[in-house]
Formats: structure tokens, sequence, C-alpha cells
């Protein structure tokens, strides 16, 4: 059993997607012995079993998505495939095993819907968002859906699939977060100091092309001081008087 995660933020994008033809014309299902293109409602929780059309289904859970408008990519999608060669599945089994997968994965009270193509696989639509506003965080999905996957395989003696790896994520410690704040505030102050060093410069180099003009009053102190007191204490003429002459 082969299973693969998408993630949305509109139901009737999947619905639309799901009930056409697919990229190839890939989607098909049978009533009655005859082919037909699209996709077929064959499990699920919502009461749209043999729905061909998906604008019931995704009216359901666009009302429950509703009530939690700031839930992002509340729309969550797994598909179903057996692995080449194996036996075929009916639409009962087909729902045995979404039922399965729903109370493994945690979110059998929340909105969804089984749609089946062809003769191998089958695609559930969930709303993250319960009817009631609760969240289902689908924390570690990729790693659960694995291993419900294993879990279908001997439930219905299929064959085991080889295993999808885990996207990788990079998680820094916080170690490595605070080492790179620590350089980049060293960066930072460098290139601060390295403005400050072309600042002064250029302020050097424009007081020599172009000095002040002294102000009035605001010569060198020693002028001033000698200024000042030659203004008070005036020089006097010590010849004597000529009133005084014999």
């Amino acid at each position: 059993m082969i299973a693969k995660i998408t993630r949305g933020e509109r139901a009737g994008d999947i619905a639309a997607y799901l009930h056409g033809p697919g990229k190839a014309n890939e989607h098909t299902y049978t009533i009655g012995n005859v082919r037909r293109s699209g996709g077929l409602v064959i499990g699920g929780n919502l009461g749209r079993d043999g729905h061909t059309d998906g604008a019931s289904w995704a009216a359901d859970l666009r009302e429950a998505v509703g009530t939690r408008p700031e839930i992002r990519k509340p729309i969550w999608q797994v598909s179903l495939r057996t692995a080449p060669g194996d036996r075929r599945l009916s639409s009962e089994q087909w729902r045995d095993a979404a039922t399965i997968m729903a109370r493994r994965m945690g979110y059998e009270e929340h909105p969804w819907v089984m749609v089946r193509h062809g003769e191998d696989h089958v695609h559930i639509v969930v709303s993250r968002v319960s009817d009631t506003g609760q969240v289902w965080h689908a924390r570690q999905d990729f790693r659960a859906a694995q291993s419900a996957a294993t879990a279908l395989e001997k439930h219905f003696g299929l064959t085991q699939a080889s295993r999808q790896k885990a996207p990788e994520r990079v998680r820094s410690s916080q170690k490595t977060i605070i080492e790179n704040q620590q350089q980049a505030a060293v960066q930072l102050a460098g290139q601060r100091a390295k403005e400050l060093a072309e600042f002064l410069e250029v302020k050097r180099m424009m007081d020599q092309s172009f000095p002040t003009p002294p102000q009035p009053g605001k010569g060198p102190k020693s002028l001033r001081s000698r200024q000042n007191t030659e203004m008070n204490h005036p020089v006097r003429d010590h010849r004597p008087e000529r009133g005084f002459e014999r």
C-alpha cells in the first residue's frame, strides 16, 4: 500500500480535480459495468456515497473549515494505492481500509470523504477542522500514514511496498541559533565601525579643505587675556609732570 499526502486551502479545488478526468484522463470509475470518467464517492462520514460530483461534499468541508478561518491549509488529502501486481480491493474493502486509516491517523471525528479512481487507488479528503471547530493538527502525519499503510497491508494480505522517506527538514539546535545570532552581531558591529571610520576621515578632509573662519570673541585664550589686561590696566607715563619743574 502506497500513501501520499498533500495539503491545501480550498476543498473545491481538490473536489474538481478528483471528479475531473485527471491530468491524462486517468480518473475513471465503473457503475453497472460501464466505465465513466471522473471519480466516485465510496466512503466517508458525510453520507455522500454514490455521488459522482464533488460540489456537495466540498460544501460540507467548506462549512466546517469556516468555523476556524485562521487555520492555514485546512484540507488534508491522502491517496492510497495498492502495489503494482497486487490484487484489487472491492469498494467495501476500501471502505474498511479508510476506516482503519481514519482511526489510526486520528481524524475519524472530522468530516472526511473517500473518492475512488480506477481499480487500484482511492483518495481520502479530510477537513482538519471539525464541525465544532476542533483542529486536527496532523503532526507527524507522514510517519503515521506510512505506519497505517503497513497495517493495511497486513490486514488485507497485500504486498508490502517500500516505504518512502520523510522529507528532509533542517532543524537548528538552540546552540546553533545562538552562535548564528552572535556572528551576525559581530558582523553588524564591524560594519558600523567601518562606516564610522569612513565618516570621520571624510570629516577630517573637509575640515582641512574648508577651515572654519575665526569668529569675534572666539580667538585664542592667551590673546584675549592679554587684550583684556591692557584694557583694564593702561600703561602709565613715568615722565615728570611739567608743572613741577624748577
